[in-house]
């Protein structure tokens, strides 16, 4: 099984506790963006900061899976049919996510 550098330097009890806190903490933060940015009932009219909230929402979400999915591996550890932990997959989304709102962030301010 592939993992990274966190599954192999911190203690398990700690993967388990920082990862559901943090999975928990930035997906209730991400999630926030995400819907404002698809929900009809918003004002859609700026279409380059409607698109900053979205790779804004699917950044932080993807890292919120990310840190979840450590966790979920961390607790599974050891056991006949454990979870892996995340693939670079995940992080390419994240990254993604980050790049396109930085992108939307810079296309709204040189047109103001």
């Amino acid at each position: 099984m592939k993992t990274t550098a966190l599954m192999h330097t911190s203690p398990r009890q700690r993967r388990i506790t920082w990862g559901f806190g943090l999975a928990v903490g930035i997906g209730m933060i991400g999630i926030g963006p995400l819907f404002a940015s698809l929900w009809p009932g918003f004002d859609h009219s700026p279409w380059d900061v409607n698109t900053m909230l979205l790779g804004l929402g699917v950044g932080l979400c993807a890292i919120a899976y990310i840190f979840g999915r450590i966790a979920v591996a961390a607790v599974t550890e050891g056991r006949r049919n454990a979870v892996s932990p995340p693939t670079r997959r995940a992080y390419f989304v994240a990254g993604g996510g980050f790049v396109l709102a930085a992108l939307a962030l810079t296309i709204a301010l040189m047109s103001s």
